[in-house]
């Protein structure tokens, strides 16, 4: 139907709002009353008549509304004066009817004048709103028809455009018609009209449109970036960001340039993985360490081509580069944690090794990669001025200008781009920051072994050397035992020396904590294995008593001062191999206290890094490594704990003239192994003693009634009773002891005795006196009363315990020669300077008579033993 221009402003002014105006001029169904205005039920004739009327009812009212405002606007400085005029003018026609008129007259007429003024004025100002109303309105349904319009002829105009090829044109006009979305949410919302229901359908349109421009975009698209073409690259990707569609472009351009390099990656056949194809049977097996430098060297010249190229290509180029290497190490099939961990699949710690060397490999790539960023950052022309960017290239204006003009995206009605694809299989957006996370990508399959060092490491040393002990001793006389303790102790420490290596390269001194424990372990490990094979020796066994046969190739006595000892040949290999390896043990302990020093110096450098990135405040982060995304790493995982920071600010604190040891059960174990050596040499010196206490407590003498004839009287004179003679056992014993002395004479000045001499029996004093003197050197007169003294305790204690115990029954006789007995041992064994105690209580109480006895054991508190003993053998 016809609309003239009349008609058009009468019924816009009856009409509630413009969409219901249009759909009742163009007849549209109330089915489709909220479907968009471009669809097919609209003919084109209707609707072009339609905007002309509009218009010229737009113009025409247009006018009207200027020329009233410019009739306004010449009478305005008059109506002041005559609104002023006729104030006064009414204010004096009132004075004078009211002087005129009676006093109960109302004052109707005076009042009816000035309302119809104010009347007059109140329509003049309404008509002027409602042009004012009605041409907004007016200029909303020009633009709605206008938009209507455009979106009825996008999808008929992008395909023809698509058809000539001409990308930049048909993205120019998506990106216009994507920018008109939002103005239409706006005008939606202040109608009360639903966006969602309105902009949907264009939406969809938009999307469906953006991936027929892509689909028809992207094969010379990738054709250009596998030949290299870089201008047309660079003239393919603003078309792209018109159309929101950067990232994909990122993830065409990355995706065909790294994949040579994935390939690469997936055809490697490594040693230890399943084979799959025929490729892959022909190709002979690699190590991952001899591969993956290679691929990293391989990657890092794709990376250095990429360099001159990209930009050329994106406004970007740095951050470009690092989203390129992270997407790369993120696609690779199987992934570098995966070829890692498979590495350990045989159960065995040795591929920490190879693990450490990949990890520096890794490095070496982080370095080179770092270098080509700077060479990037330098490369990068300095920022424009507001007035020189005018007259700049105007390509790269352009692009720039059109990416920061994107803001739409953003800013859509339903909060997601217009343009993005549904269905897209991206993984990565352009739009992610992997300026730090390119590097932490690269590091992180390595961090899982980092936290694990401590645990790994200790495996590996464990590994390194297997137990050199196993049935060592039975086997080696002499200095061999000692020989091959010393050549695995040179061992040992050099596999010690290689962890902290391992460790301020792997890990830059993150598992300090874990370093420590693992060689702490490692050392008392091997020094426990030496301990557990002389352990046996400590009890002896019938080879140990004089008299028994010697062993075929046993050590023969050379000094002949020495020869009427009551020592087996065998003893003597015995006591030849204790010295020996208390010896070693001496060499052990300074080559500990060598390495505790080169372990300490290492900390030392590891806590002033520590100490110089906490600051004075103690919050700063140490980001040691090739890249800050390395050291992020470490700062962030569980190395980083409180004990590390205790270890290192004891290494960094320690000003005594002996610090404390940084490797104690290291320590302890070296003296448990010369307590050991100790006993067993104490054993075997002692061990013919023994042997003649074994029949002390079945002597006949403890049940004799009479231990002397008695003696006739000469001339009425009685002969005195002398003091008993030792029993013959007890002099074989004391002899034994009264010999001892010489036998230290001879071995005196060897150092091997005075090597961990507090730990005797009843010398020295507790753990921290003697780390106190681990440095004090004994002289030969100290180490020989140490050594008489600490011999002559455990004969008293055997005998007072395990010996005179047995005895079962015991006469007044017998008494007293025990009582002589053990006043002959008192006196050698106060010679030797041990103090008697139990000793001089046995003596005590075999001495008593029997109502001594009584009297005693009445008056007895329970806390002695020996009276009750002695008191039943009575």
């Amino acid at each position: 139907a016809t609309v003239t221009a009349a008609a058009v402003v009468e019924q816009l002014d009856n009409s509630p709002d413009v969409l219901t105006w249009l759909n009742t001029i163009l007849n549209v169904p109330k089915a489709t009353s909220s479907a968009s205005p471009g669809t097919n039920a609209i003919h084109t004739p209707t609707l072009e008549a339609l905007i002309t009327t509009t218009s010229i009812a737009a113009r025409s009212t247009s006018t009207t509304l200027e020329r009233t405002i410019d009739d306004i606007a010449r009478a305005a400085p008059r109506l002041a004066y005559d609104l002023q005029f006729t104030r006064d003018g009414a204010l004096a026609l009132r004075t004078v009817l009211a002087q005129s008129l009676s006093p109960s007259q109302p004052h109707t007429s005076a009042t009816s004048v000035t309302s119809d003024q104010f009347d007059v004025t109140s329509k003049i100002l309404q008509r002027l709103q409602h042009l004012d109303t009605l041409k907004t309105r007016m200029e909303a349904a020009r633009d709605v028809l206008r938009e209507a319009e455009s979106w009825g002829a996008l999808e008929a105009e992008v395909t023809a455009l698509l058809a000539e090829k001409a990308y930049e044109r048909a993205a120019s006009r998506l990106s216009a018609s994507a920018r008109l979305m939002p103005v239409s949410a706006r005008t939606n919302a202040s109608s009360g009209t639903s966006s969602d229901a309105v902009h949907e359908p264009r939406r969809t349109l938009l999307t469906s449109l953006a991936n027929q421009l892509e689909a028809a975009l992207s094969p010379d698209l990738v054709r250009a970036v596998t030949a290299g073409d870089v201008q047309s690259c660079r003239s393919f990707y603003p078309i792209f960001v018109d159309i929101e569609r950067e990232s994909e472009f990122r993830n065409y351009y990355y995706g065909t340039r790294r994949s040579a390099i994935v390939e690469m990656w997936s055809r490697a056949v490594i040693e230890g993985e399943p084979r799959f194809g025929e490729d892959s049977e022909r190709e002979p097996p690699q190590a991952l360490s001899a591969f993956y430098p290679t691929f990293l060297s391989s990657f890092l010249a794709v990376l250095d081509g990429e360099r001159t190229a990209l930009p050329e290509i994106f406004p970007d180029p740095e951050h470009t580069l690092t989203s390129f290497a992270y997407t790369t190490f993120s696609v690779l099939v199987p992934p570098l944690s995966q070829r890692l961990a498979a590495l350990f699949h045989s159960g065995s710690a040795a591929p920490l090794k190879d693990i450490v060397k990949l990890f520096q490999a890794t490095q070496e790539f982080a370095r080179g990669a770092e270098k080509l960023l700077e060479k990037l950052r330098v490369s990068r022309p300095p920022l424009l001025n507001a007035s020189s960017s005018s007259s700049s290239d105007g390509k790269h204006s352009r692009r720039r200008s059109m990416r920061m003009s994107m803001s739409w995206r953003s800013v859509s009605s339903s909060g997601r781009s217009v343009m993005g694809s549904t269905g897209s299989t991206s993984t990565v957006t352009g739009g992610g920051d992997h300026g730090t996370e390119w590097d932490q990508n690269l590091f992180q399959p390595f961090l899982d072994f980092q936290v694990d060092f401590g645990v790994l490491e200790r495996r590996l040393l464990d590994e390194t050397l297997a137990s050199p002990t196993t049935g060592l001793l039975g086997d080696l006389y002499g200095d061999r035992a000692a020989r091959a303790m010393r050549e695995h102790a040179v061992d040992v420490f050099s596999a010690a020396e290689e962890s902290i290596e391992r460790c301020l390269s792997f890990t830059h001194g993150y598992a300090s904590v874990g370093l420590v424990r693992a060689l702490d372990g490692f050392v008392s490990a091997f020094v426990d294995a030496w301990t557990n094979s002389v352990s046996d020796l400590v009890h002896p066994d019938a080879n140990f008593r004089p008299g028994s046969n010697t062993r075929s190739g046993s050590v023969p006595v050379d000094d002949e001062e020495l020869a009427d000892l009551d020592y087996t040949s065998q003893d003597w290999a015995h006591i030849q191999r204790a010295l020996h390896l208390l010896a070693a043990a001496r060499a052990v302990k300074e080559r500990l206290g060598v390495f505790e020093v080169r372990l300490r110096t290492s900390l030392g450098q590891v806590s002033m890094a520590f100490k110089s990135a906490w600051g004075s405040r103690g919050t700063g982060v140490y980001t040691p490594g090739a890249t800050k995304g390395e050291g992020l790493l470490l700062a962030q995982s569980s190395l980083n704990s409180v004990a590390l920071r205790e270890l290192l600010t004891l290494v960094a604190s320690s000003t005594q003239a002996i610090p404390p040891a940084l490797l104690p059960n290291a320590h302890s174990a070296l003296t448990a192994f010369a307590r050991t050596n100790q006993r067993t040499l104490q054993r075997v010196l002692l061990s013919p003693l023994y042997a003649h206490l074994v029949s002390y407590p079945s002597l006949p003498l403890w049940s004799a009634t009479c231990t002397q004839d008695s003696v006739p009287r000469m001339a009425g004179v009685t002969v005195p009773t002398f003091s008993l003679s030792p029993s013959e056992v007890v002099h074989r014993v004391g002899d034994g002891l009264l010999n001892l002395p010489r036998l230290f004479e001879v071995y005196a000045e060897d150092d091997a005795l005075g090597f961990e001499i507090g730990g005797l029996v009843g010398v020295g004093g507790g753990g921290a006196e003697r780390r106190a003197g681990e440095g004090q050197v004994y002289s030969p007169e100290a180490v020989t009363v140490a050594w008489l003294s600490s011999l002559g305790r455990a004969t008293v204690v055997h005998l007072t315990r395990d010996v005179l115990s047995q005895i079962k029954v015991l006469s007044a006789a017998g008494a007293e020669q025990l009582s002589a007995d053990l006043g002959y041992l008192s006196t050698i064994v106060r010679a030797l300077g041990v103090e008697e105690g139990e000793l001089e209580q046995w003596k005590t109480y075999t001495g008593m008579t029997d109502e001594e006895g009584r009297v005693a054991l009445t008056s007895e508190d329970g806390d002695d033993r020996i009276l009750p003993m002695v008191a039943k053998m009575r």
